[in-house]
């Protein structure tokens, strides 16, 4: 789904938590970037709400952080935040029963994962 949007504050509240609390490595550079300043240029095609921020995502990223959610309802998700040549170009939410809505995630929602503690 194509947009061309500034990053919604809840959402870039999402990627800064994920950065402070579940990084995959270094992801000091990360957070010298503004997360406010990301554009979003695309909604995932399946309905889901991971986000793109830069064309062709996929190609060549890397994992800068991983978590998951769990939603007021026992919903189960995770987030993977890619990065591609030092940018951030991808969150990415897998949601695993695709019956159920698919939402973007609160603060309150995110979990720190195991390897983290």
């Amino acid at each position: 789904m194509v947009a061309d949007r500034q990053i919604a504050p809840h959402e870039a509240a999402v990627i800064g938590w994920l950065l402070d609390n579940a990084p995959v490595g270094d992801v000091t550079a990360y957070r010298i970037q503004t997360v406010e300043e990301l554009r979003v240029i695309k909604r995932c095609d399946c309905g889901c709400f991971s986000l793109d921020f830069q064309p062709n995502a996929w190609g060549g990223a890397r994992i800068i952080a991983d978590s998951w959610v769990v939603y007021s309802d026992g919903q189960r998700a995770d987030l993977i935040l890619w990065e591609r040549e030092g940018k951030i170009v991808l969150l990415e939410i897998v949601d695993y029963d695709p019956r159920l809505p698919h939402r973007f995630p609160e603060i309150s929602n995110l979990g720190i994962p195991a390897s983290s503690c």
